[in-house]
């Protein structure tokens, strides 16, 4: 949880989200603990904090042109290093004014204070901003598909397994052995 020192005052335009939450921004937002964030590490369950703030980039993570561009690879790995954890310096150190623009579309709460009620547990709906699909070539090709196998293969490899919805896991294997008859 964050300490309410921690809290400034922030609100002049685009640098607004680059601070903590003040009292009045925070009161519009669900509040999620760290370990609920925690939680939420993985391609298709993709949660990040950055500046107290939470954010589901779930859509986002999963549509990277990293995984299909060899010179984005290490964008997409560092996104997936980064799942269920606070990110702020590192977002901070390496995204434009645009990129900042677009992360608060993506926001689905505050990190919660010390004693301070909390929201975990509760589903939540993976935001799906209206400009990435005009971002990402073959947007609605690679949301379908989600977490393939070949992109898990690849991610334990590179020391990052992820845990599949078992739904869709079954789905494509039972796709898979059925392709292989």
């Amino acid at each position: 949880s964050l300490s309410r020192a921690k809290i400034q005052s922030t609100d002049d335009g685009d640098m607004k989200h680059r601070a903590c939450p003040n009292e009045k921004d925070r009161a519009k937002w669900k509040k999620y603990s760290a370990e609920e964030v925690a939680r939420h590490d993985n391609l298709e369950d993709a949660w990040v904090i950055i500046y107290g703030r939470v954010y589901d980039i779930t859509s986002f993570a999963i549509t990277h042109p990293g995984w299909n561009n060899a010179g984005q690879v290490s964008t997409a790995l560092a996104i997936v290093r980064n799942l269920g954890k606070d990110c702020t310096e590192e977002f901070e150190y390496t995204h434009s004014l645009t990129a900042w623009r677009q992360l608060n579309d993506f926001q689905i709460g505050v990190l919660s204070l010390e004693g301070e009620g909390v929201d975990d547990g509760e589903a939540v709906e993976h935001p799906l901003p209206s400009w990435l699909p005009h971002e990402v070539v073959n947007f609605w090709k690679t949301y379908n598909e989600g977490l393939t196998d070949q992109l898990c293969k690849y991610l334990a490899a590179a020391g990052y397994p992820q845990k599949r919805n078992a739904e869709k896991e079954s789905k494509e294997s039972k796709e898979s052995k059925s392709r292989t008859r």
